[in-house]
């Protein structure tokens, strides 16, 4: 039997007050009430729940965990203003307060005997009020303290009358768990930095060749001009997104050892794979809006087979390259709903391994195949007509997602190599073991038969032959 307060009355406050409303019976003992210096009204209901406002000193006299639910600058004014109180209680951090500022429990109290709890502060307040009563999923939460005591005893109180589904992290991410809802992310930071250098690269390349050198007026710029270094970042965004899990894969063939860490630099490479895809969708989205504003013989003529003619239909490189962009873009618009933790978490391992696999090969192939359609046979060979000695953006943007593809079928052959080699390898070893060991020749009851059986090792490596496409 828990008696707990919540300071504060925002919308984290209301949203937990929802949640113990949805989800504490009678039977937990446990209660909640509401309250702050001024302005309540004692006894009354706080926001249609079943929580109530309580008289401020009363609750903190009586509750047993406290809640500070109040702006994060305003902890150390409270923790100072009510210490005498609060030092017998468990106080719960559930503000995003800063650590490098100094405006959190840690900072404040890890010097002193007052036990706290970092938790709640990761859930999301329109998370908690929009949640319905019989709900199937419980929402996940973090929690973090150096009182171990005090960490079952919310854990507890989290579980039982809060419906949550509690984690329980070492002390040491006490700083990174405080931050969690407070920062941008470190992959999306990471992601975006390199989706804008290379869409600045692209852009310097489209500048120079179209509105500098063939002298496209700059009215035309922010669709048109545009339009095409949009298009080559996308691609360029999808290719790189690949070359992460290439490496990784090669790296694993070659040293067939699952306990040698991987290199940091790979690590956190293969960390942002998902949010290079997902920017990249966003760049692939914006194209075919473009696009499809623009789409018409004026601005895209190469693609018709009488230019001439505003009623001519589409030559066989256009149907060709909108055959391939339409079907890249619906992979892709796939593999992006795929991404969305409702339908990730539904997955089995096998679909994972060919979403991820075979169906975003297929979507960067189709894709370069969609540029390329658009050049080979129509801008390519014309030498003579390139602006300024510079291939068009439909060569140079297809050159890496091409070296992209290749490195794969470089990487399933190594894969497979490697594979091989190790086997070889293994059948030697095992082979010396049986002519130096005649017992082995016939399996007993404690002792392994290489002859009926096969060595569990070997079934280890040439399973791993299995994801080589994904």
């Amino acid at each position: 039997m828990v008696k707990a307060v919540i300071i504060g009355t925002g919308a984290h406050a209301q949203g937990l007050s929802n949640l113990f409303t949805l989800n504490n019976t009678e039977g937990s003992g446990n209660s909640l009430v509401v309250t702050k210096k001024q302005g309540i009204k004692v006894g009354d209901s706080f926001h249609d729940t079943d929580v109530s406002l309580a008289d401020f000193d009363d609750a903190l006299a009586t509750a047993e965990i406290v809640i500070l639910a109040i702006p994060a600058k305003a902890l150390k004014f409270f923790v100072a203003d009510n210490y005498n109180v609060l030092k017998s209680k468990i106080l719960v951090d559930a503000t995003n307060s800063s650590c490098a500022s100094g405006d959190d429990l840690n900072t404040l109290l890890s010097v002193t005997d007052v036990r706290f709890v970092k938790a709640f502060n990761d859930i999301g307040a329109v998370d908690a009020l929009t949640r319905m009563a019989g709900g199937k999923k419980k929402i996940p939460t973090a929690l973090c303290s150096p009182c171990t005591e005090a960490i079952e005893t919310v854990k507890s109180f989290g579980e039982t009358s809060l419906g949550l589904d509690v984690k329980i992290v070492p002390y040491g991410k006490y700083s990174e768990l405080a931050k969690k809802q407070d920062s941008l992310g470190d992959e999306w930071i990471l992601s975006t930095a390199i989706m804008l250098v290379m869409f600045a690269l692209c852009m310097t390349y489209n500048i120079v060749r179209h509105p500098v050198i063939k002298g496209y007026p700059w009215r035309q710029f922010p669709l048109f001009v545009m339009n095409k270094g949009i298009s080559w970042n996308a691609l360029y965004g999808f290719a790189v997104s690949q070359i992460p899990g290439i490496l990784a894969r090669m790296y694993d063939a070659y040293y067939r050892d699952t306990l040698r860490a991987k290199p940091n630099w790979l690590l956190k490479f293969l960390k942002i794979r998902k949010h290079l895809g997902l920017i990249s969708l966003w760049f692939l989205s914006v194209h075919m809006w473009m696009s499809m504003l623009m789409f018409s013989i004026a601005y895209y003529s190469r693609f018709f087979h009488d230019k001439s003619d505003p009623m001519s239909r589409m030559s066989a490189n256009g149907e060709s390259s909108f055959m391939f962009g339409s079907i890249g873009a619906s992979l892709y618009i796939i593999l992006g709903i795929c991404s969305l933790p409702s339908i990730a978490e539904q997955m089995t391992n096998k679909q994972w391994q060919f979403v991820y696999g075979p169906v975003a090969w297929s979507a960067l192939a189709c894709g370069t195949a969609h540029v390329m359609c658009q050049g080979v046979g129509v801008t390519w060979n014309n030498k003579e007509g390139w602006a300024g000695g510079l291939p068009p953006i439909t060569l140079v943007s297809t050159c890496f997602p091409l070296f992209v593809l290749f490195m794969k079928l470089v990487q399933v052959i190594f894969v497979i190599v490697m594979d091989i080699t190790h086997k070889g390898a293994y059948a030697k070893k095992y082979g010396d073991m049986k002519r130096e060991s005649p017992s082995l020749d016939k399996g007993t009851d404690s002792e392994p038969s290489y002859e009926k059986g096969i060595d569990p090792e070997l079934v280890t490596e040439g399973s791993k032959l299995n994801s080589l496409i994904a």
